[in-house]
């Protein structure tokens, strides 16, 4: 009788952190900064998923150490930096075609071409902030998308009244999806979890923080410690 060998194990593959942005990206430069250099280890990847952020970052960190310059300089820096950016990698252009004028459903259709290239490199995680996780977690179940962990989700404006458009695919997600929830978010705070209906692969985790995360050190530790412990790292 031939002997049939079990399956060899796939060795796992290398994770690439995708971070997503909300809305108004450019923001979060601070916050993204702070927490990469927690995550950061050797074997992780940081993907973008607009890929000039790091150079529109290096540049708004020059400017916050210089604050007497004008406004004007800062934003023509600003659109100089995601021009130099194309100038290097042209294909920068097309994703800015393909991303439109970042509405949620060209958000999406964006964020699906992004993650189904790089799961062709390694095992995607995305790192959201706000809506960039409502956009990961409506596209999540139909990609190769390993996790989300997402730094204050949007359950609700802050100056509208219930949308179920912004929650409602909670209930049914099958992708894991950590949320990270600041306690005094005006988008939905310590309540979240008993308000709205959610999937049993959803978690969340409730922090001393509001919308913006301004976090100190000793908090960017803790909310890295939940991350880590939720990716099993």
């Amino acid at each position: 009788m031939r002997r049939v060998m079990p399956p060899i194990p796939s060795a796992p593959r290398n994770p690439i952190l995708l971070m997503v942005g909300r809305d108004d990206w450019q923001k979060d430069g601070p916050l993204n900064i702070q927490l990469l250099e927690r995550l950061r280890r050797p074997g992780r990847r940081v993907a973008w998923e607009d890929p000039a952020t790091a150079w529109v970052h290096a540049w708004l960190d020059w400017t916050r150490r210089h604050p007497g310059l004008p406004p004007w300089l800062r934003q023509l820096g600003l659109r100089g930096a995601q021009l130099a950016y194309a100038l290097v990698h042209p294909a920068y252009l097309a994703y800015l075609r393909r991303r439109g004028r970042r509405t949620v459903e060209e958000r999406c259709v964006s964020l699906a071409h992004t993650v189904r290239a790089l799961a062709r490199q390694g095992e995607v995680i995305v790192f959201a902030r706000s809506s960039g996780g409502r956009v990961a977690s409506l596209v999540a179940d139909g990609l190769p998308l390993a996790h989300i962990v997402c730094l204050g989700y949007p359950f609700r404006h802050p100056e509208a009244g219930d949308e179920p458009a912004r929650y409602r695919h909670l209930a049914t997600l099958r992708t894991p999806m950590l949320i990270v929830q600041g306690r005094h978010d005006v988008y939905g705070g310590a309540e979240v979890a008993r308000r709205y209906p959610l999937s049993p692969q959803v978690r969340v985790r409730v922090v001393e923080a509001d919308h913006e995360f301004r976090i100190d050190a000793a908090q960017a530790d803790r909310i890295v410690a939940l991350i880590e412990a939720e990716l099993g790292w």
